[in-house]
Protein backbone atom coordinates (compact mmCIF):
# COMPACT_ATOMS: atom_id res chain seq x y z
CA UNK A 1 0.00 0.00 0.00
CA UNK A 2 1.60 3.58 -1.49
CA UNK A 3 1.12 5.83 1.35
CA UNK A 4 -1.24 9.36 0.48
CA UNK A 5 1.13 12.09 -1.42
CA UNK A 6 0.28 15.43 -1.08
CA UNK A 7 1.79 18.40 -3.33
CA UNK A 8 0.81 21.92 -3.47
CA UNK A 9 -1.42 22.37 -7.37
CA UNK A 10 0.59 24.18 -10.07
CA UNK A 11 -1.14 25.02 -12.96
CA UNK A 12 0.00 23.63 -15.64
CA UNK A 13 1.44 24.99 -18.49
CA UNK A 14 2.53 21.50 -21.14
CA UNK A 15 5.34 21.69 -23.54
CA UNK A 16 3.45 19.75 -25.96
CA UNK A 17 5.81 16.93 -27.75
CA UNK A 18 8.80 17.64 -25.51
CA UNK A 19 7.29 14.54 -23.19
CA UNK A 20 6.70 11.08 -24.73
CA UNK A 21 4.40 8.28 -22.83
CA UNK A 22 4.91 4.86 -24.42
CA UNK A 23 2.08 2.54 -23.28
CA UNK A 24 4.05 -0.67 -24.16
CA UNK A 25 7.59 0.07 -23.98
CA UNK A 26 9.52 -1.48 -26.89
CA UNK A 27 13.02 -1.16 -24.83
CA UNK A 28 14.57 -4.67 -24.26
CA UNK A 29 16.17 -3.86 -20.99
CA UNK A 30 12.86 -3.03 -19.85
CA UNK A 31 10.54 -5.62 -20.58
CA UNK A 32 10.45 -8.32 -23.52
CA UNK A 33 10.81 -7.54 -26.73
CA UNK A 34 10.44 -9.33 -30.46
CA UNK A 35 12.58 -8.35 -33.78
CA UNK A 36 9.67 -9.02 -36.34
CA UNK A 37 10.75 -8.12 -39.80
CA UNK A 38 7.46 -6.67 -41.62
CA UNK A 39 7.21 -6.97 -45.02
CA UNK A 40 8.83 -4.23 -47.07
CA UNK A 41 10.68 -2.60 -44.24
CA UNK A 42 14.88 -2.85 -44.38
CA UNK A 43 15.21 -4.22 -40.82
CA UNK A 44 13.28 -5.57 -38.15
CA UNK A 45 11.14 -3.28 -35.76
CA UNK A 46 10.53 -4.48 -31.83
CA UNK A 47 7.31 -5.60 -31.08
CA UNK A 48 6.74 -5.50 -27.00
CA UNK A 49 6.02 -8.52 -25.63
CA UNK A 50 4.49 -9.45 -22.19
CA UNK A 51 4.78 -8.70 -19.24
CA UNK A 52 4.46 -5.49 -20.52
CA UNK A 53 6.28 -2.03 -19.20
CA UNK A 54 5.63 1.28 -19.65
CA UNK A 55 7.80 4.61 -20.48
CA UNK A 56 8.05 8.34 -20.43
CA UNK A 57 10.70 10.34 -22.27
CA UNK A 58 11.46 14.37 -21.94
CA UNK A 59 13.78 16.51 -23.56
CA UNK A 60 17.35 15.48 -22.69
CA UNK A 61 18.04 19.26 -23.67
CA UNK A 62 15.96 20.76 -21.80
CA UNK A 63 15.81 18.54 -18.18
CA UNK A 64 19.07 17.06 -17.76
CA UNK A 65 21.72 18.99 -15.95
CA UNK A 66 24.47 20.28 -18.20
CA UNK A 67 26.44 19.16 -14.98
CA UNK A 68 25.81 15.19 -15.98
CA UNK A 69 29.45 14.00 -17.84
CA UNK A 70 27.47 12.16 -20.09
CA UNK A 71 25.44 14.63 -21.46
CA UNK A 72 26.01 14.79 -24.87
CA UNK A 73 29.16 12.63 -24.44
CA UNK A 74 27.75 8.88 -24.75
CA UNK A 75 24.18 9.56 -23.11
CA UNK A 76 22.74 5.65 -23.02
CA UNK A 77 19.11 7.38 -24.13
CA UNK A 78 21.20 9.87 -26.83
CA UNK A 79 21.65 6.76 -29.43
CA UNK A 80 19.91 4.03 -31.58
CA UNK A 81 16.14 4.05 -31.61
CA UNK A 82 15.56 6.96 -29.29
CA UNK A 83 18.16 9.50 -30.91
CA UNK A 84 15.22 10.70 -33.18
CA UNK A 85 12.74 11.09 -30.79
CA UNK A 86 14.89 12.83 -28.55
CA UNK A 87 16.03 15.19 -30.77
CA UNK A 88 12.34 16.21 -31.78
CA UNK A 89 11.39 16.54 -28.33
CA UNK A 90 14.61 18.61 -27.78
CA UNK A 91 13.27 21.08 -30.31
CA UNK A 92 9.29 20.79 -28.93
CA UNK A 93 11.29 22.22 -25.77
CA UNK A 94 12.85 25.48 -26.92
CA UNK A 95 11.23 28.31 -25.39
CA UNK A 96 9.97 26.05 -22.35
CA UNK A 97 11.70 25.40 -18.76
CA UNK A 98 12.89 22.04 -17.34
CA UNK A 99 9.40 22.28 -15.42
CA UNK A 100 6.98 22.86 -18.12
CA UNK A 101 8.20 19.63 -19.77
CA UNK A 102 7.92 17.75 -16.36
CA UNK A 103 4.87 19.22 -15.72
CA UNK A 104 3.77 17.88 -19.62
CA UNK A 105 5.16 14.35 -18.90
CA UNK A 106 3.19 14.11 -15.76
CA UNK A 107 -0.08 15.70 -17.44
CA UNK A 108 0.16 12.35 -19.82
CA UNK A 109 1.23 9.82 -17.20
CA UNK A 110 -2.63 10.80 -15.62
CA UNK A 111 -3.97 10.67 -18.78
CA UNK A 112 -2.78 7.23 -19.60
CA UNK A 113 -5.88 4.82 -20.45
CA UNK A 114 -8.54 7.22 -19.84
CA UNK A 115 -11.32 6.33 -22.62
CA UNK A 116 -11.98 3.15 -24.21
CA UNK A 117 -13.92 1.43 -21.21
CA UNK A 118 -11.04 1.57 -19.17
CA UNK A 119 -12.16 4.51 -16.46
CA UNK A 120 -8.33 5.11 -16.12
CA UNK A 121 -7.68 1.84 -14.95
CA UNK A 122 -3.82 0.87 -15.87
CA UNK A 123 -3.71 -2.59 -17.49
CA UNK A 124 -3.16 -5.43 -15.43
CA UNK A 125 -0.71 -7.10 -17.69
CA UNK A 126 2.63 -6.39 -15.79
CA UNK A 127 4.97 -8.86 -13.98
CA UNK A 128 3.27 -8.49 -10.75
CA UNK A 129 -0.46 -7.42 -11.55
CA UNK A 130 -0.52 -3.42 -13.26
CA UNK A 131 1.77 -2.19 -15.35
CA UNK A 132 5.08 -1.39 -14.17
CA UNK A 133 6.58 2.56 -15.36
CA UNK A 134 9.69 3.87 -15.88
CA UNK A 135 9.88 7.23 -15.79
CA UNK A 136 12.01 9.60 -17.79
CA UNK A 137 14.27 7.03 -20.02
CA UNK A 138 15.52 9.87 -21.35
CA UNK A 139 15.32 13.17 -19.45
CA UNK A 140 15.56 14.55 -15.41
CA UNK A 141 14.15 16.93 -12.87
CA UNK A 142 15.54 20.05 -12.33
CA UNK A 143 14.06 21.17 -8.96
CA UNK A 144 11.95 19.57 -5.81
CA UNK A 145 8.68 20.97 -7.71
CA UNK A 146 9.51 18.76 -10.81
CA UNK A 147 9.70 15.90 -8.37
CA UNK A 148 6.66 16.38 -6.65
CA UNK A 149 5.15 16.69 -10.00
CA UNK A 150 6.59 13.18 -10.84
CA UNK A 151 5.95 11.67 -7.63
CA UNK A 152 2.22 13.10 -7.82
CA UNK A 153 1.43 11.19 -11.19
CA UNK A 154 3.35 8.03 -9.88
CA UNK A 155 1.03 8.44 -6.65
CA UNK A 156 -1.92 8.35 -9.15
CA UNK A 157 -0.69 5.60 -11.60
CA UNK A 158 -0.54 3.29 -8.38
CA UNK A 159 -4.17 4.39 -7.55
CA UNK A 160 -5.38 3.14 -10.59
CA UNK A 161 -3.69 -0.20 -10.40
CA UNK A 162 -0.32 0.47 -11.76
CA UNK A 163 2.80 -1.24 -11.02
CA UNK A 164 6.02 -0.15 -9.33
CA UNK A 165 7.69 3.40 -10.87
CA UNK A 166 10.76 4.06 -10.78
CA UNK A 167 13.37 6.36 -12.46
CA UNK A 168 16.88 7.58 -12.14
CA UNK A 169 18.11 11.53 -11.66
CA UNK A 170 21.86 13.20 -11.51
CA UNK A 171 20.08 16.00 -9.56
CA UNK A 172 20.30 13.81 -6.32
CA UNK A 173 22.27 16.42 -4.10
CA UNK A 174 19.71 19.13 -5.16
CA UNK A 175 16.88 17.90 -5.01
CA UNK A 176 15.15 16.68 -1.86
CA UNK A 177 14.62 12.08 -1.87
CA UNK A 178 11.39 13.35 -0.25
CA UNK A 179 9.95 15.38 -2.76
CA UNK A 180 9.59 12.80 -5.14
CA UNK A 181 7.51 11.06 -2.32
CA UNK A 182 6.74 6.72 -1.59
CA UNK A 183 5.66 6.06 -4.81
CA UNK A 184 8.50 5.95 -6.47
CA UNK A 185 11.63 4.36 -6.88
CA UNK A 186 14.50 6.47 -7.19
CA UNK A 187 18.61 5.90 -7.94
CA UNK A 188 21.20 8.20 -7.51
CA UNK A 189 23.34 8.15 -10.78
CA UNK A 190 27.25 8.27 -10.00
CA UNK A 191 30.25 8.17 -11.61
CA UNK A 192 32.55 7.68 -8.68
CA UNK A 193 31.93 5.32 -6.05
CA UNK A 194 32.91 7.61 -3.49
CA UNK A 195 30.01 9.49 -4.00
CA UNK A 196 27.97 6.01 -2.92
CA UNK A 197 28.17 7.53 1.24
CA UNK A 198 26.70 10.87 -0.09
CA UNK A 199 23.96 9.59 -1.95
CA UNK A 200 23.17 6.98 0.51
CA UNK A 201 22.90 10.13 3.65
CA UNK A 202 20.50 12.35 0.89
CA UNK A 203 18.32 9.05 0.97
CA UNK A 204 19.22 7.76 -2.38
CA UNK A 205 20.56 4.09 -3.53
CA UNK A 206 22.65 4.65 -6.12
CA UNK A 207 23.43 3.31 -9.69
CA UNK A 208 26.89 3.56 -10.83
CA UNK A 209 28.27 3.62 -13.96
CA UNK A 210 31.46 1.81 -14.56
CA UNK A 211 34.07 0.96 -17.92
CA UNK A 212 33.74 -2.49 -17.49
CA UNK A 213 32.58 -5.24 -14.96
CA UNK A 214 35.11 -7.28 -13.15
CA UNK A 215 32.68 -10.14 -13.37
CA UNK A 216 29.20 -10.89 -13.90
CA UNK A 217 28.25 -11.61 -10.15
CA UNK A 218 27.95 -9.15 -7.41
CA UNK A 219 31.76 -8.12 -6.17
CA UNK A 220 33.02 -5.38 -3.62
CA UNK A 221 33.19 -2.02 -5.15
CA UNK A 222 36.53 -0.08 -4.19
CA UNK A 223 35.76 3.16 -2.82
CA UNK A 224 32.92 2.51 -1.12
CA UNK A 225 33.15 0.62 2.40
CA UNK A 226 30.86 -2.39 3.09
CA UNK A 227 28.97 -1.69 -0.67
CA UNK A 228 28.75 -4.52 -3.08
CA UNK A 229 28.69 -3.74 -6.94
CA UNK A 230 25.65 -5.10 -8.28
CA UNK A 231 25.86 -5.84 -12.24
CA UNK A 232 22.84 -5.18 -14.35
CA UNK A 233 21.40 -8.55 -14.99
CA UNK A 234 19.76 -6.88 -18.39
CA UNK A 235 23.30 -6.21 -19.01
CA UNK A 236 24.96 -9.34 -17.96
CA UNK A 237 22.12 -12.16 -18.33
CA UNK A 238 19.58 -10.70 -20.79
CA UNK A 239 16.92 -10.04 -18.05
CA UNK A 240 14.64 -7.47 -17.97
CA UNK A 241 13.61 -4.78 -15.79
CA UNK A 242 10.26 -6.26 -15.04
CA UNK A 243 11.68 -9.68 -13.84
CA UNK A 244 14.70 -8.68 -11.79
CA UNK A 245 13.10 -5.48 -10.08
CA UNK A 246 16.61 -4.58 -8.05
CA UNK A 247 15.37 -0.86 -9.24
CA UNK A 248 12.13 -1.49 -8.87
CA UNK A 249 11.12 -2.56 -5.76
CA UNK A 250 14.24 -3.40 -3.55
CA UNK A 251 15.89 -1.70 -0.35
CA UNK A 252 19.66 -1.45 -2.25
CA UNK A 253 20.77 0.49 0.42
CA UNK A 254 19.84 -2.06 2.80
CA UNK A 255 21.21 -4.98 0.85
CA UNK A 256 24.86 -2.53 1.24
CA UNK A 257 24.50 -2.49 -3.10
CA UNK A 258 24.78 -0.19 -5.95
CA UNK A 259 23.72 -1.17 -9.10
CA UNK A 260 26.17 -1.58 -12.06
CA UNK A 261 25.93 -0.41 -15.69
CA UNK A 262 28.85 -0.67 -17.64
CA UNK A 263 30.04 1.02 -21.36
CA UNK A 264 27.93 -0.19 -23.92
CA UNK A 265 26.33 1.01 -27.37
CA UNK A 266 27.50 3.33 -30.12
CA UNK A 267 28.49 6.01 -26.73
CA UNK A 268 30.83 3.44 -25.34
CA UNK A 269 34.10 4.56 -26.17
CA UNK A 270 33.09 8.06 -25.15
CA UNK A 271 31.93 6.86 -21.97
CA UNK A 272 35.00 5.02 -20.84
CA UNK A 273 36.97 8.15 -22.06
CA UNK A 274 35.03 10.28 -19.54
CA UNK A 275 35.03 8.24 -17.08
CA UNK A 276 39.31 8.53 -17.32
CA UNK A 277 39.30 12.08 -17.43
CA UNK A 278 36.51 12.40 -14.12
CA UNK A 279 39.12 9.66 -12.43
CA UNK A 280 42.22 11.87 -12.99
CA UNK A 281 40.06 14.89 -12.13
CA UNK A 282 39.19 13.15 -8.64
CA UNK A 283 42.31 11.65 -8.06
Amino acid sequence: MIAPFTFEPVKLEPARGAARFHAKSANRKLAPVELVLFPGQPRPRPIPRGPFVSSTYASIEATCPDSCAFKGAGCFADAGFTKIAGHKMDDAARGSTALDVIREEARLIRRAFIGGGRRGRVPQDGARGGRDLRLHVGGDVDSAAGARELGAAAADWRTRGGGAVWTFTHRWRTVPRAAWGPAVSVLASIERAEDVAQARRAGYAAALVVAGFERETAYPLAGARDTKLIPCPAETRGATCASCRLCLDRDLNAMGAVIGFQAHGAGAATIRDTLVQLGRRTA
